[in-house]
């Protein structure tokens, strides 16, 4: 009989295994990573000779990774990881226009020789898959950026593929419009049907398979070019200097096809690799035709980014992507240093539920960022030492699980740029750090909920909301004044009188929470949560789920696993050490966060694991689950 269950059980595992073990390296770190919120640090990649800043090659990446695996990052973002070159100051194309040529001079920007080379400028190929491999080793993802938007003389698409830039009704290469805020070459045709079968057949699968990449940015991802429609309404109302239409194209042509051509095949590719792909983009517009008149309108009159807050434009090309930047979210944390309308706080939770619900968050999830590498001059006051804190605390604090962290704020190079424009760059690390792991505890910072909550003073730069969930609650309040103010605060913790503490400063507060009074100095943030009893989860493995090789692979009839398994936990504030029990045998404890514990020996059949957590104060909190388990090659 004991036969005969063994052989049945190494045939549950044969069946288990064949299906799922295609593309999954039971070595590999990266495979193991299932972090609840993604944490995306740009990497720069411009040259600043005025500043001694050359191109950070694959090699320096590589050794900053474990600095950024210390502030809680799990993916990084490359800009232009391919062969390319940058436009030089005073360079011009030509317009063909209804009045003759005309020539047009260039804005800097980064225009593709080659999508399948690796940018040699920053090393060769085999330090760039080195890199990759290194992160993947720290559980930390790469996505690099795909820009195919925008083409002139001596790039991929203008010297190879002449025919897939868009066409005006001169029979000539359209340029982008508007042209002065849009100044970046001849409008490339995202409709194009060898460019989609380039895109998807060519470069996708090379990234993905070669490069071992685990995602794709798609770069300005709509087609800004002028119509005959929106040439006569500008005619008919004006145009600013500079927002002419110059070439315009008869018809309509859409990025979509591109777009959900991506999609598909990312999703196609994911199977065949054996793990999840992320499809972000930075933005989820895609023509001006997609917006109402009026919006057209202020384009032509020299207002190019009214859209940008305008719930009326279609958006609903973020149905595609998994997440879109949110630009809007750093206008609002300008207008608040501003002292802007957005700095009365139920006028920063209206428009920031605006952003999620109406705007770019309409369709998808946002990437907040309190700076990033677009405008990043224009927007350095934001991470002056004095208030950045402030900042990141909203940044970190608001709906949804994408932080985006912008070039120049961790490493590489943040210690010069820093000193150039005068911000302190180890100050924004320790509080980057520091919040994106409050991030992580708190689920309730990772949802949609959120309410002002702020009851006295209404005055501009005090914001306070809400976050909440069905376990717990979390109030958050700032103030970017230069004075102390007291403020009271209608909260959703529950009892008469309660007593909750700032875990930013560890200073505690009692009250009614319906009223509740707390002081908040000046150029300070404070999150609020409710002092606890001890506290402990067991977050992996996951209830009714199966795991492959410490993998989680789906929702399954019951916890399954297949060879080792990582018990993760998540505990309370004020533990002192976490016991880990398989069939109430002790068999680790944990005396540092993040409390885990790698279960690699021989085990056959049904246990229960038991995780026990206790505090300084020697309180103890439990929790189990059982599991069936198939590991004949453990320790």
């Amino acid at each position: 009989m004991k036969k005969i269950f063994k052989v049945g059980i190494l045939s549950l595992l044969v069946i288990l295994l064949l299906p799922v073990n295609q593309g999954i390296d039971k070595n590999d770190e990266f495979a193991k990573n299932t972090e609840d919120i993604l944490v995306v640090a740009g990497i720069p990649f411009a040259e600043r000779e005025d500043l001694g800043i050359p191109k950070p090659s694959w090699k320096e990446i590589e050794q900053i990774l474990p600095t950024l695996k210390e502030v809680g990052v799990n993916a990084i973002f490359i800009w232009a990881p391919y062969e390319h070159r940058v436009t030089k100051p005073g360079e011009t194309i030509t317009a063909y226009t209804e009045n003759g040529e005309v020539e047009l001079e260039l804005s800097p920007c980064v225009h593709i020789k080659d999508y399948l080379k690796p940018d040699p400028d920053r090393g060769s190929e085999e330090d760039f898959l080195h890199m990759i491999e290194t992160a993947h080793s720290l559980g930390i993802k790469v996505i690099p950026q795909l820009q195919i938007t925008v083409a002139i003389s001596g790039d991929f698409v203008y010297d190879k593929h002449f025919d897939w830039i868009l066409k005006s009704i001169y029979d000539k290469p359209a340029v982008n419009w508007p042209w002065l805020p849009f100044s970046h070459g001849y409008t490339v045709n995202k409709a194009h049907p060898d460019l989609i079968n380039y895109v998807t057949n060519v470069v996708v699968p090379h990234w993905i398979k070669n490069w071992s990449i685990d995602g794709i940015y798609l770069d300005s991802p709509g087609m800004a070019y002028c119509d005959l429609y929106i040439k006569e309404l500008c005619e008919n109302v004006g145009c600013a200097p500079g927002y002419e239409c110059l070439t315009p194209v008869d018809g309509y042509y859409s990025p979509e096809p591109l777009v959900e051509a991506m999609r598909n095949k990312i999703e196609q590719l994911e199977k065949e690799v054996g793990k999840d792909l992320i499809f972000p983009a930075e933005a989820c517009v895609k023509t001006w035709r997609d917006m109402p008149d009026d919006v057209i309108i202020k384009a032509c009159k020299g207002e190019p980014y009214a859209y940008q807050i305008d719930p009326r434009v279609d958006r609903s090309l973020g149905g595609y992507f998994d997440w879109t930047l949110s630009y809007n979210f750093r206008a609002l944390l300008k207008n608040i240093y501003e002292k802007g309308e957005a700095s009365y706080s139920k006028n920063y939770v209206d428009f920031l539920r605006m952003i999620e619900n109406e705007l770019e968050g309409k369709y998808t999830e946002t990437a907040k960022f309190v700076n990033m590498w677009n405008y990043f001059h224009k927007y350095t006051y934001l991470l002056d030492q004095e208030i950045a804190d402030c900042f990141i605390t909203l940044q970190a604090t608001a709906p949804g699980k994408i932080v985006w962290i912008g070039v120049y704020q961790l490493p590489p190079q943040d210690d010069i740029v820093g000193e150039y424009f005068g911000y302190n760059s180890s100050f924004l690390k320790q509080w980057y750090t520091k919040l994106v792991e409050i991030k992580r505890k708190y689920h309730a910072l990772q949802g949609s909920n959120i309410e002002d909550d702020l009851i006295s003073p209404k005055i501009k730069g005090i914001i306070a909301y809400n976050r909440w969930d069905e376990k717990e609650g979390v109030t958050v309040v700032v103030n970017v004044n230069d004075e102390p103010v007291s403020c009271r605060l209608k909260t959703r913790f529950k009892g008469e009188r309660i007593e909750v503490y700032d875990v930013l400063s560890g200073e505690k507060f009692e009250g009614d929470p319906e009223n509740l009074e707390v002081e908040v100095p000046a150029y300070t943030p404070r999150i609020l949560v409710e002092e606890r009893s001890v506290e402990v989860e067991i977050r992996k493995p996951k209830e009714k789920h199966l795991y492959i090789f410490d993998t989680e692979v789906m929702p399954f009839f019951d916890t399954v696993i297949i060879g080792k398994i990582t018990v993760e936990v998540d505990a309370g504030d004020g533990i002192e050490r976490v016991e880990f029990y398989i069939d109430d045998v002790l068999k680790f404890t944990d005396y540092d966060e993040p409390y885990l514990w790698l279960w690699n020996e021989f085990a056959i059949g049904r246990y229960e694991i038991k995780v026990v957590a206790c505090d300084i104060e020697g309180n103890l909190a439990q929790d189990k689950m059982n599991v069936i388990i198939f590991n004949l090659v453990g320790k």
